[in-house]
């Protein structure tokens, strides 16, 4: 990551962390002056997110230092991390608003709609303006920590218009027990985006594979370009916003020694450029000489 996307993630990690203090402060407002059980499991969903985004600041400080002697491929796991704990910690909340909600359900009690509509409004507003925004950088820099964050923003954000749509519902009809169930729905919705969000940050934890469009990218570089005459073995990884690309590439049994290591950074130039700076490794072999290989050692596999 260049300097100048680093600075970018790092603001928007802070302006994320000032922004979540002020939504919980005025969610808690709102849940102990209106007594609404949706509001007040928002606020203890979003005192949570205050120590997320906490966390996102100092993550990516360290994600962002260079490779050294005991990490040479980077620091940049350290948000994956980071983004599998918000994934956690979203499931679990969501888990508690669930229990909650389901009690108020059975056991319903006034509350006063318009101050906890108004507080939930402000909160959701300040949420949609954040979470855009931290969607925006972390498009643009490959942030993980920030997508991470932005989902969990956007999370907190369809639980909060669950319960606004609730507590308009209850003003309209008078039925105290919309609130919790307005609450459930919307809470199972964000419990469904942390699900998918862990299951794509473990993808990458384990070292899956890029994306098919990424791959596919490197194919064509391959079937178009006039001296390459194949390739196999060929394996990709992410490591933060790091992407590596590795292969075996055959050429022409003639080429000199330096003229096969000339075409072979050629390549690795051309691949990392359509990949956006990813690392690429390639080894490369003389294409009869391969093929000879393969046919006496590999025939029978």
């Amino acid at each position: 990551m260049v300097g100048a996307d680093r600075s970018a993630v790092l603001q928007a990690a802070k302006l994320s962390f000032v922004a979540t203090c002020l939504v919980v402060t005025i969610k808690v407002i709102g849940a102990v002056l209106s007594g609404s059980v949706s509001v007040a499991a928002e606020a203890v969903q979003s005192g949570i997110d205050v120590l997320v985004s906490g966390a996102v600041v100092q993550t990516v400080k360290w994600a962002s230092r260079p490779a050294d002697e005991d990490h040479p491929y980077g620091h940049g796991k350290a948000e994956l991390l980071l983004s599998a704990g918000q994934a956690i910690l979203i499931l679990g909340s969501s888990g508690w608003i669930l229990y909650q909600a389901a009690l108020r359900l059975f056991q319903p009690q006034p509350i006063q709609v318009g101050i906890g509509a108004a507080a939930m409004g402000l909160a959701i507003s300040l949420d949609a303006i954040v979470a855009w925004h931290l969607r925006r950088v972390a498009h643009r820099t490959g942030s993980a920590a920030l997508q991470g964050e932005s989902a969990h923003l956007t999370g907190d954000l369809l639980a909060g218009l669950g319960i606004l749509v609730g507590l308009g519902l209850v003003s309209l009809t008078g039925l105290l027990w919309l609130d919790p169930v307005c609450a459930l729905i919307f809470a199972g919705a964000a419990g469904w985006m942390a699900y998918r969000q862990a299951r794509h940050v473990a993808h990458l934890l384990i070292d899956g594979a890029l994306p098919e469009g990424d791959l596919a990218k490197v194919v064509t570089v391959l079937e178009e370009h006039p001296e390459a005459m194949g390739y196999h073995a060929l394996r990709t990884r992410t490591s933060g916003e790091g992407r590596y690309v590795e292969f075996h590439l055959l050429l022409d049994d003639h080429l000199t020694f330096v003229q096969a290591h000339e075409l072979t950074e050629e390549i690795e130039g051309e691949i990392s450029r359509v990949l956006g700076g990813a690392v690429v490794n390639i080894h490369y072999e003389p294409y009869r000489a391969e093929m000879e290989h393969q046919r006496i050692f590999h025939s029978g596999e």
